[in-house]
C-alpha cells in the first residue's frame, strides 16, 4: 500500500469535506506528536504548494525524502490511531475492507492501530529514500482467538471508547450517528415512525417528517438512534475480539427481552406511551444472563435502551403500536 491509497480511502470516509490537497496536510497533522503542533510551523507539508499535495494524494509524486525526515522524529502511531477510530462504524468497517484488498487482514476495532503503522511505516521508508510501498503490519497484533468464558469479567474495564482486558486495550467501534438513515436501522426506524404516525394522528410519516416533531419527540427520537449505535458499537466490538462475543451479546439481548415483555404486553394509550415505558424499564432491569453486563462500565442505560432497538431489528419486537395483529 502506498500513501496515495491510504489518502484515497482514508478521505473517501472523511466527514468534513476538504480537497485532496488539504486532507494530505490532515493526514500528516494527525500523526504528529503533541508537541510537534505545539510548536511554530510543526507540520513541514503546510509549506507545499497545493499541486504538490494534490499530487501526493494522486501518487504521481512520493512524499519527499526531506520532508519525510522531517516528520519522523515527531510521529506519533497513537494519536493517528485515535484520528482513524472517530470514523464511524460504517467507515470502519469500510477501510477494513480496503485494507483487506492490499493484503493486511485486520478485525474494524485495529483498523485505527493497522493505518497508523500503515502511514508511519511509509513516512520512514521515504525518510531513508525507499519506495513508500508497504506490505507487512509490523505492530504487535490483539491475540484472537479469545473466550469472555475465559477471562474474569470484572477485569475488563470500558474508558470512553476503550477497553482494557488483561493488560491490552482495544478500541471500541465508535457510536457516532450518520445524519442519513443507513440501512441496517431500517427496521427500528420504521417501528419509530409508526409510533410517531399514531401519535401525531398522520397517515403515514417519513424521514421527512422528523424535522417537524414537536420539541420533546424530536429529542426522543435523536436519543433511540444515539442508544441503537450505542448498543450496535458494543455487538459489534466483542463480536470481533472474542470467539463467544456474539453468543454473549446474545444472551444479553434474552436477558433483556425477558425482564421487559410482561412490560410490553400491557395496555396503554398509544405506541409512544408502550415505547417510553420499556425503555424506562430496560434501564431499571439487571443484565445478569451475560458476562458482558459484569464488565466494569460497559453497559450503561444508551446500551440498554438501544438493545431494544436491536430487538425489533430482529424481529423480537414487532411493533410498538400493533402488538396483536
Amino acid at each position: 500500500m502506498r500513501f496515495c491509497d491510504l489518502a484515497q480511502f482514508m478521505h473517501e470516509k472523511y466527514e468534513v469535506r476538504v480537497n485532496a490537497g488539504e486532507f494530505v496536510a490532515i493526514l500528516i497533522d494527525a500523526i504528529l506528536d503533541d508537541e510537534a503542533l505545539e510548536k511554530d510551523s510543526p507540520n513541514p507539508i503546510y509549506g507545499l504548494k497545493k499541486s504538490t499535495k494534490e499530487a501526493y494524494y494522486s501518487g504521481r509524486l512520493s512524499i519527499s525524502q526531506k520532508r519525510a525526515a522531517q516528520i519522523v522524529p515527531r510521529l506519533s502511531e497513537e494519536k493517528f490511531a485515535e484520528f482513524v477510530n472517530d470514523y464511524s462504524m460504517d467507515a470502519l468497517d469500510y477501510m477494513r475492507d480496503k485494507l483487506s484488498e492490499f493484503g493486511f487482514d485486520v478485525p474494524s476495532y485495529e483498523v485505527g492501530q493497522a493505518c497508523a503503522n500503515i502511514l508511519a511505516q511509509i513516512i520512514k521508508r521515504r525518510s531513508e529514500g525507499l519506495s513508500d510501498d508497504v506490505t507487512k503490519l509490523n505492530y504487535k497484533r490483539m491475540e484472537s482467538g479469545q473466550l469472555l468464558k475465559n477471562i474474569a469479567p470484572a477485569s475488563i474495564e470500558r474508558r470512553g471508547d476503550k477497553l482494557h482486558i488483561a493488560g491490552e486495550i482495544i478500541t471500541i467501534n465508535r457510536a457516532l450517528v450518520p445524519d442519513n438513515i443507513a440501512e441496517q436501522e431500517l427496521d427500528y426506524i420504521r417501528a419509530l415512525y409508526e409510533v410517531f404516525a399514531e401519535k401525531l394522528k398522520m397517515e403515514t410519516f417519513t424521514s421527512n417528517d422528523v424535522q417537524f416533531l414537536p420539541k420533546s419527540m424530536k429529542a426522543n427520537y435523536r436519543e433511540q438512534r444515539k442508544a441503537y449505535y450505542s448498543a450496535v458499537s458494543i455487538e459489534r466490538s466483542v463480536r470481533d475480539v472474542f470467539d463467544d462475543g456474539e453468543d454473549e451479546f446474545q444472551k444479553l439481548k434474552d436477558d433483556a427481552w425477558d425482564g421487559i415483555n410482561t412490560t410490553y404486553w400491557r395496555e396503554y394509550p398509544d405506541g409512544y406511551a408502550r415505547l417510553n415505558a420499556v425503555l424506562e424499564k430496560i434501564t431499571n432491569t439487571s443484565l445478569d444472563g451475560s458476562v458482558l453486563s459484569q464488565m466494569r462500565s460497559l453497559i450503561g442505560n444508551l446500551e440498554k435502551k438501544g438493545i431494544c432497538h436491536i430487538l425489533v431489528n430482529d424481529g423480537v419486537i414487532e411493533s410498538w403500536v400493533s402488538i396483536d395483529d
